[in-house]
């Protein structure tokens, strides 16, 4: 019986050889970038919880700060009855002892401070270092349909408003938002709603807080209101136009309209958002402001 033998050229053997080869050794370098991603991600997602966690703490306290004053000069309104002079003193006292604070209004119901005086709302405010003071009973602004008035009224309990720019003698043309608290009158068996105490805070603070926090070079952070509006960005167009689902829409990302959703809900997160603006992919920690729902996003490139 004749021998059958094969006869394999070098070319061939070597190509055979380096398929064999890289057939073991692309799945360990496949292998190596997934554990490599993983690592990255475990590691960014460590280090912006901590960062955002620190951050949103300090952010907390001085909301929280802020809350306490109209709080405070609301209780001293339900047990006194404080005269038009006392008024000043008292909304002048918080204007120029909180740094934080714009302005501060005290508005009465209909004829709750005067009886012969529908509107009666002494409201103080900075203006070029000094302390002004105006009284929308003397103008035409009918503060009763406000959303800094009516919304508290009608839910009945303190509330932050969503931020909006002021044109009017108070907001100097500038970003307001405002959180206000209703007093009220007790006749030993009923309360009755009195009014409304007001603070307004300008958001140039908060704004520069936020746009300081970074984990690398080219990470940046969005501020949004409990809406999904967007305060304060790197991007000059989106503050008070865009928001996290007008975003979402512009650029097909789901995930942007998720995290709007989540903050609403009181949730954080780590998401991959894909590509986000740019050619790169990009993932995002987000983290809600307990104190009034807001939420800031920490975008990071990935590595």
């Amino acid at each position: 019986m004749s021998k059958i033998t094969f006869k394999i050229s070098k070319p061939i053997l070597y190509t055979f050889i380096v398929l064999v080869i890289a057939a073991a050794v692309f799945p360990v370098i496949e292998l190596s970038r997934m554990y490599e991603r993983y690592s990255w991600k475990k590691h960014t997602r460590e280090q912006a919880q901590a960062k955002l966690i620190g951050e949103v703490n300090r952010i907390q306290k001085t909301i929280l700060s802020i809350e306490q004053i109209p709080q405070n000069l609301a209780y001293v309104l339900e047990f006194s009855k404080p005269k038009k002079e006392h008024m000043n003193i008292l909304l002048n006292a918080v204007v120029a002892n909180n740094d934080e604070v714009f302005g501060t209004c005290i508005a009465f119901e209909p004829y709750s401070f005067d009886k012969d005086t529908l509107y009666y709302a002494p409201y103080l405010y900075k203006k070029d270092g000094k302390i002004v003071s105006v009284n929308s009973s003397d103008s035409s602004d009918h503060y009763f349909s406000k959303d800094w008035y009516l919304i508290p009224k009608t839910i009945n309990k303190p509330v932050w408003i969503e931020p909006y720019f002021d044109e009017g003698a108070g907001g100097g043309n500038i970003i307001l938002a405002t959180y206000s608290v209703p007093f009220y009158y007790y006749d030993g068996a009923n309360e009755t709603m009195k009014g409304i105490v007001s603070v307004d805070i300008s958001l140039d603070w908060l704004s520069k807080t936020v746009s300081s926090i970074k984990l690398f070079d080219e990470s940046y952070c969005i501020l949004v209101s409990e809406n999904g509006t967007i305060i304060s960005a790197p991007n000059p167009q989106w503050p008070y136009n865009e928001s996290l689902f007008s975003i979402a829409d512009e650029y097909r990302l789901p995930s942007l309209r998720e995290i709007g959703r989540n903050l609403q809900k009181g949730k954080s997160g780590f998401v991959d958002v894909g590509e986000f603006g740019t050619r790169r992919d990009w993932w995002i920690y987000y983290m809600p402001i307990p104190a009034n729902n807001w939420g800031v996003l920490l975008v990071v490139p990935e590595g």
